[in-house]
């Protein structure tokens, strides 16, 4: 059994080596500006593949012929998969040993509401590792074209609020979970993104996942003045995407921003979010908090275009600063690359 299972790793990282070179890969890996659509909820009929956009993000649970009528009309179609709770809507839920169920899941981070019936897992438990790969082949059976894994972030969330379980997650643990998420989604040839990459080595994440998906970055970092984890450095992390062709998708809320100015089919996107998103190389859309695939749905994409002049403005910034590596967590050095990014951008000419 240990050489065959010595084979299969090796056979594994030959694989991601030969990723390197897009035409290689054997899954799907979205390049920098390919447009996308966000549903996470909603009825099979509610599906509607006529819109323009390449990538489609669907709940796994929607049925096989909902996938293959989305890859009739050419879409990529990426199925989420929750990978680090447990929601008990879902049928698998009676399968996690209560050991591995800790706190529910917040609202925010002072965490004065919680979401009703999802709870946080225990990543190092190997029941857990269990049902998450079966999730992932359910998802391969479907004819889903990747995963988009939520919640891999335990280790920086209050996880022991009305817990069945007290345990904690450390930032090594779930550098090892997330690891081993994309692992094992590429074992069944699929593509995987990484939701909202933080601090946790994000060049050796951008190097295993193959795009990125963002939430509020814009909002809190060139507006909103949030906490770091959500907004200042979450963009910057997102570029080491960027620098590896690798598609960036951004999700702003309209709730958030409130007032704003162009108007985009009929959502009226932010003063600058547009020519921020297209210096930066991501590929935004303006979504409202109501994510469902109902006719309450609602979103629109930035119009994609480069800027002139602002062209490399990430490799160049990077080049100057002659950063350390993220996984020393010179947090200072980030804070000169953000300042010269932004120096940078600001000289630019914007068609939006």
């Amino acid at each position: 059994m240990a050489p065959r299972v010595h084979r299969t790793r090796t056979a594994l990282l030959v694989l991601l080596a030969a990723c390197v070179a897009r035409a290689a890969c054997a899954w799907y890996v979205p390049p920098p500006g390919t447009s996308f659509v966000w549903h996470l909820s909603g009825a099979d009929s509610d599906v509607d593949p006529r819109h323009p956009a390449k990538v489609y993000t669907v709940d796994a649970s929607l049925a096989a012929s909902t996938m293959a009528r989305l890859r009739r009309a050419g879409k990529r179609v990426m199925c989420y998969i929750s990978f680090g709770t447990a929601e008990d809507w879902r049928g698998d839920y009676h399968q996690f040993p209560n050991a591995a169920l800790g706190g529910l899941v917040c609202r925010g981070d002072e965490c004065a509401d919680v979401w009703p019936g999802e709870r946080w897992v225990d990543v190092k438990s190997a029941a857990v590792r269990a049902i998450m790969e079966a999730r992932v082949q359910a998802a391969k059976s479907k004819g889903c074209d990747g995963v988009d894994p939520d919640n891999i972030n335990a280790y920086s969330n209050n996880i022991t609020v009305q817990a069945v379980t007290d345990f904690t997650v450390t930032e090594d643990d779930q550098y090892d979970y997330n690891s081993w998420v994309a692992n094992t989604v590429h074992k069944y040839a699929m593509s995987v993104g990484l939701k909202n990459p933080g601090s946790l080595a994000p060049s050796h994440m951008a190097g295993l996942f193959d795009w990125a998906l963002i939430e509020s970055c814009s909002y809190y970092s060139d507006w909103g003045g949030g906490e770091w984890y959500s907004g200042k450095y979450q963009c910057d992390y997102a570029n080491e995407f960027i620098v590896r062709s690798k598609a960036v998708f951004a999700i702003e809320y309209a709730e958030q921003w409130g007032t704003s100015a162009t108007t985009v089919n009929g959502m009226r996107f932010p003063q600058g979010l547009c020519a921020d998103s297209n210096a930066h190389g991501f590929t935004t859309n303006l979504c409202t908090f109501d994510l469902g695939l109902g006719p309450r749905y609602r979103f629109a994409n930035c119009p994609l275009h480069k800027p002139a002049g602002c062209d490399g403005v990430w490799r160049q910034c990077v080049k100057e600063q002659v950063y350390r590596k993220y996984q020393q967590r010179h947090m200072e050095r980030w804070d000169a690359v953000g300042q010269c990014m932004r120096a940078r951008r600001a000289a630019c000419k914007y068609k939006a």
